[in-house]
């Protein structure tokens, strides 16, 4: 009953659930009279975590500072009994990850890919300009969204950090398979961490495969480690491409490049001036997409 109330005070009615996890659930929600659809995160307080509240409160001062096309808009934020129930934007057609996995097995058009890669470096450039890391970018956080699915929301901003407290801590945390080797090594870590990210995000747009992949957290520690990944396909794809999952790619975060110099590479300039004129626009995006 206290379940319900809590979102019947908010005019929210559940629709379905879109995931669980330890502290709570995330539900797909109607607002009422209105009949917007919204995502609410629903979090338990654990009283016995010293940071938890702070945690969510970090959560959501990042959402509500963020105005960008192609990041998941943030609604608002209820406390009720002991909850915070963060209300989010409905992204209308899934995320990224199940994008690739129907196009499976074959491979995606180097158009295809940029259009894509391209918003998500629109938007990663903007939180980097907020001082703010990901920290778990990835397939499943990519998310589609408008009525023809063309333009891109970044999501789950659930363990980013702003810039200042990530130079003093060495946490490691994020999903495994897209770990910056800083992160593995437990060193300091800054923006170019996500950069390795949307490098392991790329190769596997490219790929339909994880860039580093093993049974075991010790052997993928390894294979992150190392470095070395094999090559794509270069009879579908440009060696430009290529050279970009290299450089992004570098064990050393020094010689990774920023989001703003990988908006400046050949392979991405053209792409990324198209998208950019219409970013968030999902009509001309759609005529733009199916012109590639």
């Amino acid at each position: 009953m206290e379940f319900n109330k809590r979102f019947k005070k908010h005019n929210l009615k559940i629709l379905k659930t879109i995931g669980k996890g330890t502290y709570g659930n995330v539900y797909l929600c109607e607002k009422l009279k209105s009949g917007i659809l919204n995502i609410v995160k629903d979090v338990e307080l654990d009283v016995k975590i010293q940071n938890h509240k702070q945690e969510i409160a970090n959560e959501v001062k990042i959402l509500s500072k963020m105005q960008h096309p192609n990041i998941i808009k943030f609604h608002d934020c209820y406390y009720v009994n002991k909850h915070v129930m963060i209300c989010m934007e409905y992204a209308t057609s899934g995320n990224l990850a199940e994008y690739m996995y129907q196009q499976c097995p074959k491979l995606i058009s180097q158009q295809e890919i940029l259009f894509y890669f391209c918003q998500i470096l629109l938007g990663v450039n903007y939180i980097h300009k907020l001082d703010i890391i990901h920290r778990d970018l990835k397939a499943e956080n990519i998310l589609l969204t408008g009525k023809n699915g063309v333009i891109v929301k970044i999501g789950d901003f659930g363990i980013s950090k702003m810039l200042e407290s990530a130079k003093k801590t060495s946490t490691v945390i994020g999903t495994p398979y897209y770990l910056a080797p800083e992160l593995c090594e437990g060193n300091p870590y800054d923006t170019k961490s996500d950069v390795w990210a949307l490098g392991c995000l790329l190769y596997e747009m490219c790929t339909h495969k994880r860039a580093f992949e093993s049974e075991t957290l010790v052997g993928l520690v390894k294979a992150i480690t190392s470095g070395s990944v094999h090559p794509i396909d270069l009879t579908v794809y440009d060696r430009g491409i290529q050279d970009l999952i290299d450089s992004m790619l570098s064990i050393l975060p020094d010689k990774r490049p920023t989001v703003k110099d990988l908006m400046g590479k050949i392979v991405i300039l053209k792409m990324i001036y198209i998208v950019y004129l219409d970013a968030g626009n999902d009509e001309l995006l759609n005529l733009k997409f199916n012109n590639l």
